[in-house]
């Protein structure tokens, strides 16, 4: 049922975008706030849409149930795509629990676009999985990023991973909070330098190594994103 992407249109590039411009893919996470007398998030997935009739949602479920939604509610949408945040406002046209547990939404007419900057760089510490290139094999010991940006990180660990220029591929497992999913990304890291860490007594004690990665993915550009925001916030991303 969704529509099949299309290059954005000059209206969507001076800020008209449509749903049709947002690459959305069936089974996508979607973010639904609710303001009442509280705030409530809630997580759901895509069906699909038909532009500019309706959005077609599963009902968000927690602790095993569906959370009671009801024609004429109105709320926000957050969908993540790309490297941008989309979010509108919407309003529920009917909820059909019997027997897929769906929810028809008005298809917005106003949708804000908040493009995620790809080489900001945070400071954090998050586990991760150094590699083996030529096996895949987990290198022994403890490694853990401390500084990410969505183009490299710097990365301590027990031991060195080699000189300039080798290759090694990261395992990185943490939550977005953005979509309510634990996610796990392979980065294929190139190394920039090596620098031996001592203590006061002149002992080595690990290694720090400046890191580059191949690609940028959209998922660690959002990572970078949300460790930047305040803790007080929708909350920062978190090691799983």
């Amino acid at each position: 049922m969704t529509q099949a992407s299309t290059p954005a249109s000059p209206a969507a590039a001076t800020g008209a975008v449509k749903l049709a411009d947002m690459d959305l893919r069936i089974g996508q996470p979607v973010q639904l706030v609710i303001e009442a007398a509280q705030t409530y998030k809630h997580y759901t997935r895509l069906i699909g849409y038909v532009e500019p009739d309706f959005l077609m949602l599963r009902v968000p479920l927690e602790n095993g149930w569906a959370v009671p939604m009801q024609a004429g509610q109105s709320l926000q949408v957050r969908v993540f795509s790309g490297v941008s945040i989309f979010d509108f406002d919407s309003r529920i046209q009917t909820v059909l629990l019997h027997p897929r547990n769906f929810m028809l939404l008005d298809c917005p007419r106003h949708i804000r676009q908040t493009r995620l900057r790809e080489h900001e760089r945070v400071k954090c510490d998050l586990p991760v999985q150094a590699l083996q290139p030529e096996t895949g094999q987990v290198i022994p010991g403890e490694f853990r990023v401390q500084d990410l940006s969505a183009g490299g990180a710097a990365l301590v660990g027990p031991v060195p991973l080699g000189g300039i220029g080798r290759p090694v591929p990261l395992n990185l497992r943490f939550c977005l909070h953005t979509t309510g999913t634990q996610e796990q990304v392979q980065i294929d890291a190139t190394v920039q330098s090596v620098q031996a860490l001592q203590n006061a007594q002149g002992q080595v004690t690990g290694y720090h190594h400046g890191l580059r990665f191949g690609r940028i993915d959209p998922l660690i550009v959002l990572l970078v994103h949300e460790l930047q925001k305040p803790r007080a916030a929708s909350g920062p991303a978190t090691p799983a």
